[in-house]
């Protein structure tokens, strides 16, 4: 990973947190296995697991349903939730 990349990824993650997403470390603290960031309001429900700079997931549930989903680059998935 560039330098570059790392930033654009570690501003990502920034940008989630101060959008009002809780974010859980899965596995050591010092170096977990994946990063769960979750956002919810009403009877929505919005998830984002990132695994790592190229390796993310994110899903809206309205109800207990998914309505929504996004994979790929953990740059690109946030940018994509936050305008959901």
């Amino acid at each position: 990973m560039t330098g570059q990349e790392h930033a654009r990824h570690t501003a990502a993650l920034s940008r989630l947190v101060l959008s009002g997403w809780r974010g859980t470390p899965v596995g050591d603290p010092t170096e977990p296995a994946a990063l769960v960031y979750v956002h919810e309001r009403g009877g929505v429900s919005d998830a984002v697991v990132v695994q790592g700079c190229d390796e993310a997931v994110a899903t809206r549930e309205v109800l207990g349903r998914t309505v929504r989903a996004v994979d790929g680059p953990a740059a690109e998935v946030v940018h994509e939730v936050l305008s959901w």
